[in-house]
């Protein structure tokens, strides 16, 4: 019992790692760099050959928390539950429970939908979510999705933004790849939904579904160091899906991330062939 128990539990890194036949190390010398960026981790997975494209392996497998990206897995769970009945169920918003603070954007000072909620990031929707849906089904829903260390405290609408719950650039796309491979017991027309919210861009035959996600490295200190994300998925126009990536980098500030992760995230995508220039 021991010895199952042992396997069982190692069952989400051998579901993570089995994503890359092979590992091939991207040149970094033809990417922009940032002085103010201190860390970069990068890996896409090329979904026909297997082959995934990296930089530092070696933080392939460290965990950090997801902040804004667990609104992926979040979407799939609240319309898999039934916690809100479509994208366009709209929540109000409860200025008491959820009071603006100062670097809250005017679109998240309002009423929202998850379609709404996603796309602008209103974290406060997503709190909102968290009663309507039980411990038990956050549960049973990470360990299929094989989310991280799969760890939150119940009724907690934080652990996604306090790093309690934490993911590693590898598990991310390992998540990714079990959606897009029609597993995770994520029904196909809950996908359709997903998308129908998640697309980014879309350029000559290509469409980026993804999110982004910030935090600061001192929970207690908005103008230090930032961490954050960008995570999704490239499909051609036939609808099949071509890559699952994840990029994590670390900088001096949330400036020195805002809009490099999704620029550098392009540029590398073009130079794989997943994106067109």
């Amino acid at each position: 019992m021991r010895i199952l128990f042992a396997f069982l539990l190692l069952l989400p890194l051998t579901a993570a790692a089995d994503i890359c036949k092979t590992i091939k190390p991207i040149d970094t010398t033809k990417i922009t760099a940032k002085d103010d960026v201190r860390e970069i981790t990068f890996i896409a997975v090329d979904l026909k050959s297997r082959d995934c494209h990296v930089i530092n392996k070696n933080g392939l497998t460290v965990r950090h928390g997801p902040y804004s990206t667990f609104k992926i897995p979040h979407t799939f769970i609240a319309l898999e539950t039934g916690a809100v009945k479509s994208v366009d169920e709209r929540i109000e918003w409860d200025q008491v429970r959820y009071p603006a603070q100062s670097f809250w954007p005017d679109t998240w000072k309002q009423d929202q939908s998850l379609a709404t909620a996603f796309k602008r990031s209103a974290v406060w929707y997503y709190q909102a979510l968290v009663p309507r849906i039980k411990p038990k089904q956050y549960k049973k829903w990470l360990a299929k999705f094989h989310y991280g260390n799969q760890t939150f405290t119940p009724g907690s609408d934080q652990f996604w933004l306090n790093s309690e719950i934490k993911i590693s650039a590898e598990e991310q796309v390992g998540f990714i790849v079990c959606l897009l491979k029609k597993r995770c017991g994520v029904k196909p027309e809950t996908l359709s939904l997903f998308e129908s919210i998640a697309l980014q861009e879309t350029k000559n035959n290509f469409s980026l579904y993804a999110k982004t996600g910030t935090g600061p490295l001192d929970p207690n200190n908005f103008n230090g160091a930032f961490e954050g994300w960008y995570v999704g998925y490239v499909k051609d126009k036939q609808g099949n899906a071509l890559t699952a990536f994840a990029i994590y980098m670390q900088g001096d500030s949330f400036s020195a991330l805002q809009n490099y992760r999704k620029e550098l995230s392009f540029q590398l995508l073009v130079n794989l062939g997943f994106w067109s220039k």
